[in-house]
């Protein structure tokens, strides 16, 4: 035996450390205490502390990240990171683009990171953030699935790295390895790991490109999906025509008439509803205490029975506003008169208060519908990424509501394929967006980065005030002071709420 080296009674290694035994301990005490999450974290630390121990974690050539995250690598796709690459004129057209499209998207983010802390910290201090809500952890958070989440997760962190790799080569530069970083058995990310001296070398804007090159690719993947999903949802047409509204309003017009969330609305005094236009059409005839007599087709768990009557006395839109305490002053910028007609109906978040019986499909379509103006379709397509953003949050996980699904004539396993192209695409946009947050070790931290010692070096060699090694140093503390600055920003309000 070797002198110094570890002794044990009959040449025998205990099963577990103490320092083991201490976090297994310390897990128990956070699972007892509700801290799911922190206890989740000390598990997989000793998981990962007896596989180093082991040797297993050098034979998967894996290292720990933060005690708690795997990091896998593999030279594996080499050979096909070196075809794709090979129209290098092309992939360097590609990252000067991705360039300029991460250059606005980061913009974008770097607004909405500082509303967002502005908002959050203004908000009342009696709601709580959840942790996992925060993290948006498949199968974990709140309306966040498991299976096609995580599987569109991980084929996006793929394309997301060879979109890295393939600028790396396009500019000349070699990747050692690819790899993915684990945490709990679920992907988180990934890496293309460039050769070290050869990206830190590389001018400026020639490692831009490929910091960009990663985001681009799953935004671009977005924009495909999102003309995929509008596609498949074209073809598809409703059972029954007519309008409807996902909530009614208590005490209201509806309600007294006995009419109920999800009811198809078909005739209005023997007037055919075909949409919810229709609808608008009839009540902007109409006015204040109109007697209408509606054929509506009664809905009942997922299913609507035979057609039936009501009888509706339209209310005072104004007057009803005016109970809400909502001023006289508000009402005329909004043009409500007294004696405009009230159905007393209310939309579910994501739409009108009345809607078509194709909502649900019409929603996922977006701009791509076929009875909007030009000016109407841009102003959607701006705002469509955000919408199918807040789906599965607004309908626990699902691409639309139970009641919207079933007004449609489509089968299981058609669903599963609009399900498929949604998370397809909600997990490439995300991962796209949320990359190009300006913080190392994020790609838009890395860009932001290059972006100020870039200007700086451009100003400096004009005006000579600096050394080019204190320019490089001045450079660098500038923009390691800008990405913690927007750490700050980022994390401390998402602290105080999960704290608080």
């Amino acid at each position: 035996m070797e002198p110094g080296g570890p002794q044990h009674v009959g040449g025998d290694t205990p099963l577990l450390s103490g320092r083991e035994w201490m976090i297994i301990a310390l897990s128990g005490l956070m699972i007892l205490n509700g801290w799911y999450f922190l206890g989740i974290i000390t598990v997989n630390i000793l998981i990962l502390l007896i596989l180093e121990r082991k040797g297993v974690l050098d034979r998967w050539n894996a290292t720990r990240v933060l005690g708690f995250i795997l990091m896998i690598r593999t030279r594996r796709g080499q050979l096909t990171l070196e075809k794709i690459s090979r129209p290098r004129r092309l992939w360097r057209w590609f990252g000067e683009f991705s360039l300029w499209l991460c250059a606005f998207i980061l913009l974008i983010t770097t607004t909405l990171i500082t509303l967002s802390a502005i908002t959050l910290l203004n908000q009342p201090t009696s709601q709580s953030l959840e942790t996992s809500d925060v993290l948006l952890i498949p199968g974990v958070s709140n309306g966040i699935p498991l299976m096609w989440p995580l599987l569109a997760l991980m084929v996006a962190l793929v394309i997301h790295e060879y979109g890295h790799g393939i600028q790396m080569r396009a500019h000349g530069m070699r990747v050692r390895s690819f790899g993915l970083l684990i945490a709990s058995m679920i992907p988180i990310g990934a890496f293309a790991e460039p050769e070290a001296r050869e990206i830190t070398q590389a001018p400026i804007r020639e490692r831009m490109r490929t910091y960009a090159a990663g985001p681009a690719v799953n935004l671009v993947m977005a924009a495909l999906l999102t003309v995929v999903l509008a596609s498949t949802m074209m073809s598809i047409d409703p059972y029954d025509e007519g309008a409807y509204s996902p909530a009614i309003v208590v005490e209201g017009p509806s309600e007294a008439a006995g009419l109920l969330p999800y009811d198809i609305i078909i005739k209005v005094e023997n007037a055919s509803i075909g949409s919810a236009s229709d609808l608008q059409n009839k009540l902007s005839e109409a006015s204040a205490g109109d007697i209408w007599t509606m054929a509506v087709l009664p809905y009942d768990n997922g299913s609507w029975g035979n057609q039936i009557e009501l009888e509706i006395i339209l209310g005072d839109k104004h007057a009803h506003y005016l109970a809400m305490n909502v001023t006289p002053e508000m009402l005329e910028a909004l043009d409500i008169k007294p004696g405009d007609p009230f159905m007393g109906v209310s939309g579910d978040g994501l739409g009108p208060a009345i809607q078509s019986t194709t909502g649900g499909r019409d929603r996922l379509i977006g701009p791509f519908a076929a009875d909007l103006s030009a000016s109407e379709r841009i102003l959607y397509g701006v705002t469509h990424p955000l919408q199918l953003l807040s789906i599965p949050l607004t309908f626990d996980g699902e691409v639309m509501a139970s009641a919207e699904a079933a007004m449609l004539d489509v089968g299981p396993i058609h669903q599963e394929i609009i399900n498929g192209i949604f998370w397809f695409w909600w997990i490439n946009f995300l991962l796209g967006f949320a990359n190009l947050i300006p913080v190392v070790p994020f790609d838009g931290g890395h860009l932001m980065r290059d972006a100020i010692r870039g200007s700086i070096q451009a100003v400096s060699n004009r005006i000579s005030i600096l050394h080019p090694q204190r320019m490089e140093i001045f450079a660098t503390k500038t923009a390691n002071v800008a990405s913690l600055l927007f750490v700050g920003i980022f994390v401390l309000p998402i602290l105080f709420r999960l704290v608080v």
